[in-house]
């Protein structure tokens, strides 16, 4: 008869897959991740050079509150950077050490357009907003309003460039005016 050990296995509910979830880079992706930072910490507030073997992987956002392991949520940071961010996502650890963020940037672009044009861009990156259900009672329908300015800042934010947004406006300009 054998006996369940919990070391030997780390899937323990009944719907649980026998695969354990990927908590760390391939020694490919590792060396990839490096040539990319450009053998430095991704810091942009240190900035420091580090060796391959110093290099610590941080994830955008943590492993622990669902971020993945993979190259695209990575980072290459020194084992000061990385204890310095702990859980923070990225862009919470980048703004308390006074570093601008992009993301921060795009929202104060976007907040600085009209509805119609939040729309506009929306649509043209194929982004569908549902308005919000406000409910009904027994005898009538459920009502709904439209999507907020803000919920649109915050998706298109997720997706667009300045660059786009500035051709996309362009564009919608030069067809008024045709």
């Amino acid at each position: 008869m054998k006996v369940h050990n919990a070391d030997e296995d780390s899937s323990l509910g009944l719907f649980d897959s026998d695969e354990p979830a990927k908590r760390t880079l391939t020694e490919r992706e590792r060396q990839i991740l490096y040539q990319r930072a450009g053998h430095r910490c991704e810091n942009p507030a240190h900035g420091k050079k580090i060796e391959y073997s110093d290099m610590q992987v941080g994830h955008k956002k943590a492993y622990s509150r669902g971020g993945s392991t993979s190259l695209k949520n990575s980072v290459a940071l020194c084992y000061r950077c990385n204890k310095l961010q702990g859980t923070d996502n990225w862009e919470v650890f980048l703004g308390k050490q006074g570093v601008a963020v992009p993301v921060d940037r795009l929202r104060g672009i976007l907040n600085k357009l009209s509805l119609s044009e939040l729309k506009y861009l929306a649509t043209k990156h194929g982004i569908k907003l549902k308005g919000k259900s406000v409910g009904g009672d027994l005898f009538s329908d459920d009502r709904y309003i439209a999507p907020s300015k803000t919920r649109y800042v915050k998706e298109l934010a997720k997706v667009v460039s300045e660059n786009e947004i500035r051709s996309a406006l362009s564009e919608k300009l030069n067809s008024r005016l045709q």
